[in-house]
Parts: C-alpha cells; structure tokens; sequence
C-alpha cells in the first residue's frame, strides 16, 4: 500500500518486466487454465508492514473509500479472486471499530461491483491473529463475521526462539502441565474461541505450518518439553536461528535426529545433539485434519508452500513432491496428488519450464459437510502446477570463474562485495558471475534484482525478528533506538522487536 493508501505490488517480480518474465501475478493465475475451479486472493499487509498505514487508512470513510476502490480495481486488473487484509494487528477500541467500518463497507463494495461489472463477486477475506489478548483488543468478531467470506487463522508460532524453554509451534491441543496462562496456546483452544466469540466454524480456516521452531538445549541430557535453551543454530536454507523448514528436519532425521512424539500436543519434536526442534509432519498434519473435520470448521491454509518438501529431494523422500500439503489436498479435498509425472512442458516468456500434469486422480470424497477447500495465503493454492526452470542448454549457459568465492556457501543467488549491481550464482561450488540490468541492483534480502529506489543491500530475514526485552515498549507501534540511528523498533501487544535501517538510512 502507498502512502495515499492506494496498493501497489510489494515486489517488482510480482508485475511483467524485461527480467522477470510474465511476472509472478500472471504466472500464479495462468494455473487457472489448467485448473478451472482455482481462486487466487491478493494479500495486502502482513507482519513487516506494521500498523500505521492500516490505522491511517482505516481512520476516515474518504481514506477507506480510496484503498477500496484502489483495491478492488488493481486486482481484477491482475486476475485475482479476492483481497484478504493481513493487518497485524489492530488493538484498541478505536481500531477494532474501524476495522469492523473497514469489512462492512468493502464487503458492499464488492457486491456492487459485481452487479455493476457483471463479474463473480470478489472474496473478502482476513487473515487473524491465534492469541487471546490479541483477538479480544483487535477484532469485533460479530460484525466482521457478517461481512467476512472466511478468516485465516494463524495457528502457529506459539512458541519459539523468544522464549528460555522448549515448546511446540502449533500444538493440536495444549499441554496439560503449564501455566494456565499458556493453556490458551494452541490450535485447538483459538479455533474454539472464535467459534464461541460468532465467527462461524465453516469460516474459520486452520493455519498449517511447514515449519518448526528450535532451541540449543542447555543441557542436552535434558530433551523433555519445556527444556530450557537458547535459540536453535542457523540451517543451511531457512538462515533464522530458531526456525527450519520441513524438508530441514527430513534431513536431520536422515543424519542421526531421533523423533519424540508428544501425545498430548498431537505434534512431534527432535533431537539432534543439543538442538532441539518442535515441528509438523505427515502424522501430525493427518491429525489436524481430522480434527478439522470433526469439528466442522471451514479448511486449512499453510505457510509455507516452498518449506515443505517441494521437490521430492529429501534424503528420506519418497519421491512424492509436498508430503504435507497433499496430505490437506486429499484429507479435505478429496485429491489424490501422490503420483507425479514430470513429463509436462510449459513456456514462460519464452523459456521453458518443466512442471507437474495438470490433471490429479480424484479418490473418494470424504464423507464430511465441510467444502472441499484447501486455501493459502497469497493466492497460491494449487502446488500440484508449480513450475521449476529446466537447466537450459550449455550454449546458454554462463561460464563459471573462480570457484573459491563459492567456498562454504549454499548453492544459490549471492552478493558480491563492494558492488550492489553485480552479484553470483554458486552451483556445486561453481562461481558464475551476474549482472543486474540497468537501474537496478541485487537485493540479498529477496535474492534477486530490484529497482534501485528499492535496494538495501543488506541481508533480512523473512521470518519475524527475534523478541529483545532491553526495549521497554509503552505502546504498540514503531520506535527509534535511543542509542542508535540506524536501528528501531517494532512494539505489539507490549514485546518489543529490533530491527535494522536498509543501508544507507537511519531513523
């Protein structure tokens, strides 16, 4: 969203350019051809874009007007099914109300423009907090409900780095022997408080992580849940201590990690040496979707798509691509993604790309009420149409040089010292040298070339900052460092956040 409360996309590879092909827009809603009952939503917020703009917006019927209208217009221009709104998070009297003024009046918009457009009306979704306090300070559940097509829930990340003791990121059910306080965390306890609150159980959709979160165990004879340790060590490929991605644990399971399961909390933890990891897997997701089931409510949606085992590549595979996502397709769905040719060619602005069949064998529907919907967060729901560029021939093929700078680094796009325009691909410990088109420079935080009014240069994190309590927060917002003018801070329900100025910049 723009500072006039218009949207924009968040990415310059989300929109056609000379680099970026067709864009990431167009790339995502082409799998409409292959599947006709696909619907995509546009996601506008989330956690790095803070509240001040949201609160801003949401302030005045002139400001909501303009983002409504902006909305609606710049997703039917891309092809989009809906817009769901990923502000995290309102609190306070007055943001709650305009939140639920915000639903009601693009709920209405919506509807009008379909009649007047002819078209199908767009969704209108949210995607919302799991945690008590946050719920009640944020969200006037009854008045949302009505205007609302479903919620996603974010049911994870209950527990993590920030805390001293070990603990499940989305436990099915909370453990018996904690606080009362923390009796509230888990996925089963939230998806029944906005159930009992007026969200109807068919609206709300289950957050399903493909990630686990981790602690360096200070006394690594002592595993047992609720072990006091530090943040988990960084792993080759999520690069966040405290936080691996599924195809991750595959690995270490692979090399040595012995799996615990905890019968209580439905979910599983490992071990490895004195790390320490609680997690889902296939059993725990084939638990939640019962539960899900039984229990009525709308679906599941997961974050994220690319950490769970994507490619098929772990050393314990099966050969089956997404272990845990099909477990949702065919649970809810009543698809069966389990056998995948990757025979099918496609071409994207005139490259060619290999990906998986467009048509999935049907098994018998389950005998639930519940629709058949298996949702994710920014549109992208159908990982059975994924694409992977196929190696283009040799003739194309840049010339590697000097494979030391390629030492101890994972194979991937890498910046170069002392340049932002240039940057490298390592492959198999070979160095290839790149180059940005004009105005432009490589950006480490995404990996890939951005405009230059857009470059940081600088390494971030897509996994939210670590808690840091040497920052008192008085209230929510972001805040300087007193100490320091290249840092701030993010302050939500009273937790403070540090971050880092791009480079170049200061508060």
């Amino acid at each position: 969203m723009n500072d006039d409360f218009t949207v924009r996309a968040f990415d310059p590879a989300d929109l056609p350019n000379d680099w970026a092909g067709d864009g990431m827009y167009n790339r995502v809603n082409a799998l409409k051809k292959t599947d006709t009952n696909l619907k995509t939503l546009l996601s506008i917020g989330g956690w790095s874009f803070g509240t001040r703009l949201f609160q801003d917006m949401a302030s005045t019927a002139a400001n909501r007007k303009t983002f409504i209208d902006s909305a609606i217009a710049f997703v039917r221009q891309w092809n989009f099914d809906g817009i769901d709104i990923d502000w995290e998070y309102p609190s306070g009297p007055v943001d709650k109300t305009n939140f639920a003024q915000l639903f009601q009046e693009l709920r209405s918009a919506v509807e009008f423009e379909a009649g007047s457009s002819g078209k199908d009306r767009l969704l209108v979704t949210a995607a919302v907090s799991a945690g008590q306090a946050t719920i009640d300070a944020g969200y006037d559940v009854p008045n949302i409900a009505n205007s609302l097509d479903f919620i996603l829930v974010m049911s994870y990340d209950f527990y993590g780095a920030w805390s001293s003791n070990t603990g499940f990121n989305s436990p099915l059910f909370a453990e018996e022997n904690v606080p009362d306080f923390e009796k509230v965390w888990s996925v089963s306890w939230a998806a029944n408080y906005w159930s009992t609150k007026g969200m109807p159980k068919s609206k709300i959709i289950i957050g399903m992580p493909t990630y686990g979160r981790g602690w360096t165990l200070k006394d690594p004879s002592n595993y047992t849940v609720g072990a006091p340790g530090t943040p988990a060590k960084v792993t080759p490929f999520t690069q966040e201590a405290g936080v691996a991605a599924f195809f991750e644990f595959c690995e270490m399971l692979a090399t040595g990690a012995q799996r615990y399961w905890d019968t209580t909390s439905q979910v599983p933890y490992l071990v490895q040496g004195d790390q320490w990891f609680g997690y889902d897997d296939q059993e725990s997701f084939t638990n939640k979707m019962t539960w899900i089931k039984r229990e009525n409510y709308g679906g599941a949606f997961v974050w994220t798509l690319d950490f769970d085992d994507f490619n098929a590549k772990c050393s314990n595979s099966d050969g089956k691509i997404y272990p845990l996502i099909r477990i949702i397709a065919k649970e809810l769905g009543g698809i069966d993604i389990q056998n995948v040719s990757y025979n099918r060619f496609a071409k994207i602005n005139g490259r060619k790309f290999q990906g998986p069949p467009a048509s999935t064998t049907k098994s018998p529907m389950t005998t639930t009420q519940i629709p058949p919907a298996t949702t994710a967060r920014g549109g992208m729901t159908t990982p059975t149409t994924t694409f992977r560029p196929v190696t283009p021939p040799a003739t194309t093929t840049p010339k590697p040089t000097d494979s030391a700078q390629c030492l101890n680094l994972p194979n991937g796009f890498h910046s170069v010292e002392k340049s932002c325009e240039s940057f490298a691909l390592c492959s198999k410990g070979n160095y290839f040298p790149m180059v940005c088109p004009s105005g432009f420079h490589f950006s480490p935080s995404r990996s890939y070339c951005v405009p230059v009014s857009e470059s940081d240069c600088v390494v971030a994190t897509t996994i939210k900052p670590v808690p840091d309590p040497s920052f008192v927060c008085k209230q929510d917002g972001f805040f300087g460092d007193p100490t320091n003018c290249e840092k701030f801070w993010r302050c939500v329900n009273n937790v403070s956040y540090p971050f880092d100025c791009p480079r170049g910049n200061k508060d």
